[in-house]
């Protein structure tokens, strides 16, 4: 799993890392029982703070989609299938809405935002 984030994006770190092990988990690249980067070590390679990786991480715990054992780590943990539904869904919505309104302020019409998305779903 590789992580990136940006310090000119408007998100907080924390939040950018914590998403994208999120999406990690729920799309399975990040499995059941494996172990996520350490503390220190995913903070040297972000260059960010061990306080930064911590926060995400806890949120993730907190979240119930990993949890921190002694002596080994964060670990992902078994997760639902409902739950990971419930949880694309919601972030499809929110992409819907993001190109909607892209589309709009480009002032395309709907049917070429229709096309765009069916060309999308034949290529994957």
């Amino acid at each position: 799993m590789q992580i990136i984030v940006s310090n000119t994006s408007p998100v907080p770190m924390y939040e950018q890392i914590k998403v994208q092990v999120r999406d990690a988990v729920h799309s399975g690249a990040a499995a059941e029982g494996s172990l996520l980067p350490s503390l220190r070590g995913l903070a040297a390679e972000l260059r960010v703070s061990v306080i930064t990786v911590t926060r995400a991480y806890n949120d993730l715990v907190a979240e119930g989609l990993v949890t921190n054992e002694h002596g080994r780590g964060f670990v992902v943990r078994a997760v639902d299938t409902e739950t990971v539904s419930t949880a694309l869904a919601a972030r499809l919505e929110r992409a819907v809405a993001e190109v909607v309104a892209v589309g709009k302020a480009a002032r395309l019409p709907v049917d070429d935002i229709t096309r765009k998305v069916q060309e999308q779903w034949e290529r994957h």
